[in-house]
């Protein structure tokens, strides 16, 4: 047993990890790890997505993808420079309250965990209301805004609490168990900040209605007319009647409406039959349905050109569906008649330049979303309407209708936009109105709105808050600023003999890099789900499930191999792991198969990595730990919160790094459904910048102590 002099009292330092630091204590710093990863992994993950989702499902974009980016760019390097001014005020703050503390919170540490995490349930919340609902300037600067309070809040609270770690555990046994409770609350709080929005916003979101069909009944020849005639209707499609729950009776009583899986399936036989006929008109007899659910992929075999082909069959399916294209593009005249509004989810994706021509030649156009607005110096005819509603039909298709060619036996995958998909099925399911009682289709097509997020936001905010107030109470700081009689180091003393600490600039340097590709993957992790594995928020919970339970099994076998090698080996192996498992990203992503299959490739992916994470949660507190002895070594303070606070630095640099990766990536090469190869490419990139942080971790002294 040794003795460590800490001013005018004396810390006994045992062997056993409870003469350190008790498991109350650690419960506490496992639970706050929980809060941590709640208000910072939900902007993290979900923020970006939120403020520019996927193009062409539907979705509000608040900001464009090629702007978005630098909401969390500005906002994190702000955080990244206020970060160790937080740590250096927190080392210099007296422990014992004096007039100006408001609430009297003993210790340097504490007080900043109780106020930082209180006004963060503020910015938090905040942040999910933009107040513009279409893409706007606005929207960027308010998100921006939003997003510089949080971070900076956010590291009033962390920088303290982690500064806790070093402080009660001080020997390497300690420091080891302290990092298995921290990386037990980190593993949670990422698992449930990551998985549950995706269940939760859909669940919350009370204005999200599933695509269902509403079948309208001609009340004077069907009196009190049954739900016969639709069924007769629907098995002229080769619908059967195991199927029929999916027809409720809707208001009024002449409504009946079509959903579930008997929706599905009727889109998809409408879909197949209109496709064929356009194709049949081109002479092309066979094609394969490709296993795509964000979109309709066909691959197709044709003696023309990629050009020559796109352009015939864009006229074919525009002849298709112009003459009910008032059914998909509503048109609403204002009184002075001077002014009309086209709305249609074709819309969506579209710029002003794309609807040049002579129908809007001396008229003054603006589009919001999926709305049109067009001003003209005298009252519209109807001709001129139905040309402006042509005009745009056409113009929409070269978004919504693409070809690309693959150079193999000349053939051509055309893909089909999901809103495309649902206009090419409601004309052909009006096509076959022809003979029964049904007079109008109407598509109820899916919907989302912003509540679900918000609620979501809320609840993470109230749990994070709560969480935070553990350490609070049940933490006792073991450092008393007036019982040690030390000279004060200068303000900047603390960077100046960092930036020569050998072992904090091959760790700050290493994980600089290697965090830069792991959040890229975060990043786009709700936009590969979406469009790499074809599912939607949800599809996130399954893939976390895998990466939990190996994580927390790992726990149980890490303290072991921590006593027979080095932590700076146990760092090379995690990144190693995480840096090979990135790319298959992209692997996965471009393999042809369904659905299902990629989900499980993805949960398997998820597992392997969850072991390299493991790792790095629990060894982060005895790497730092170390890098704050040898500090002490030279320096003769602790000056725990100020390795945080650089720390954390690195980590916001890394982080507006990675969301640069992520927004230029999918910016350049693209993040919608018909090139999404900027989403997929995030992971070969995340694999090589993960490799760069394995060589300079290799590099880390692991025998300085002994020098």
């Amino acid at each position: 047993m040794t003795e460590i002099s800490n001013g005018n009292e004396k810390v006994e330092e045992k062997n056993s990890v409870s003469g350190e630091f008790r498991w109350y204590e650690g419960l506490a710093i496992c639970l706050s790890m929980i809060a941590v990863q709640l208000c910072s992994e939900v902007i993290n993950q979900w923020g970006l997505y939120f403020y520019s989702p996927s193009g062409g499902v539907g979705r509000t974009v608040y900001v464009s993808i090629g702007l978005v980016g630098y909401i969390f760019i500005i906002g994190t390097f702000w955080d990244a420079f206020s970060s160790p001014l937080v740590g250096a005020l927190s080392d210099k703050t007296p422990t014992r309250p004096g007039r100006w503390r408001i609430i009297p919170i003993y210790g340097r540490r504490r007080p900043y965990i109780f106020f930082g995490s209180l006004l963060m349930v503020f910015t938090m919340i905040g942040f999910w209301f933009p107040p513009t609902g279409h893409t706007s300037l606005l929207n960027f600067i308010y998100g921006t805004i939003l997003l510089c309070a949080h971070w900076t809040l956010f590291s009033v609270a962390v920088i303290p609490l982690n500064a806790l770690g070093p402080e009660i555990a001080r020997s390497e046994t300690a420091r080891v168990a302290l990092g298995t409770w921290t990386a037990i609350g980190m593993i949670i709080g990422l698992a449930m900040a990551n998985a549950l929005p995706g269940v939760l916003i859909s669940k919350l979101d009370p204005s999200r209605i599933e695509s269902h069909l509403s079948m309208v009944l001609d009340k004077s020849k069907n009196s009190g007319m049954s739900q016969k005639e639709i069924e007769n209707w629907l098995q002229s499609w080769g619908l059967t009647g195991d199927k029929w729950e999916g027809i409720v009776k809707g208001e009024p009583n002449s409504t009946f409406n079509i959903q579930g899986s008997l929706f599905e399936a009727l889109q998809e036989k409408s879909i197949t039959r209109t496709t064929e006929d356009i194709f049949h008109k081109l002479g092309i007899k066979e094609y394969q349905k490709l296993p795509r659910k964000a979109f309709r992929a066909l691959q197709v075999s044709t003696n023309l050109n990629e050009q020559d082909f796109s352009e015939k069959l864009r006229k074919e399916v525009y002849e298709y569906l112009k003459i009910g294209s008032s059914k998909f593009i509503n048109i609403q005249k204002e009184n002075s008649g001077n002014k009309i509004y086209l709305h249609s989810k074709l819309l969506e994706g579209i710029e002003e330049k794309d609807l040049a021509g002579e129908e809007l030649k001396d008229k003054e156009i603006a589009l919001q979303g999926e709305t049109l607005s067009v001003i003209s110096s005298r009252p519209f005819s109807e001709e001129e309407i139905n040309g402006i509603r042509e005009k745009v039909l056409s113009s929409v298709l070269k978004r919504h209708l693409m070809v690309s060619f693959s150079g193999e036996n000349q053939n051509d995958v055309v893909i089909f936009s999901r809103a495309l998909t649902q206009v090419l099925a409601l004309a052909g399911i009006q096509n076959s109105l022809s003979g029964t009682s049904i007079v109008d289709v109407i598509w109820v097509a899916e919907s989302f709105s912003p509540t679900g997020y918000r609620r979501v936001a809320t609840v993470f905010a109230l749990i994070s808050f709560v969480l935070f107030l553990l350490p609070v109470i049940f933490i006792r700081e073991r450092y008393d600023s007036e019982a040690i009689q030390s000279e004060p180091l200068p303000w900047g003393q603390g960077l100046k003999d960092a930036l020569r600490n050998k072992p904090f600039m091959i760790y700050a340097w290493s994980f600089f890099l290697f965090t830069i590709g792991f959040l890229a993957v975060q990043r786009v992790l709700p936009y590969w789900a979406e469009l790499g594995l074809d599912g939607d928020e949800s599809t996130i919970t399954f893939l976390l499930i895998p990466f939990i339970l190996v994580a927390i099994l790992s726990y149980a076998v890490i303290p072991i191999v921590a006593r027979y090698l080095h932590m700076k080996w146990l760092m090379f192996i995690a990144l190693g792991i995480i840096a090979s498992g990135m790319p298959f990203l992209y692997v996965i992503g471009k393999l042809n198969v369904d659905f299902t299959v990629r989900t499980v490739m993805g949960m398997i992916l998820f597992g392997y990595c969850g072991i390299g994470q493991a790792i790095i949660y629990v060894m982060m507190i005895p790497m730092l730990g170390d890098i704050i002895d040898y500090d002490e070594k030279f320096s003769g303070e602790r000056r725990e919160a100020v390795y945080n606070g650089l720390s954390a630095f690195i980590w916001k640099a890394s982080m507006a790094g990675s969301i640069w990766l992520a927004s230029q990536s999918m910016s350049l090469w693209g993040n919608s459904i018909e090139r999404y190869t900027g989403v997929l490419l995030v992971g070969p990139f995340a694999g090589i910048f993960g490799l760069l942080g394995m060589i300079l971790i290799s590099l880390y002294p692991s025998h300085w102590r002994e020098e």
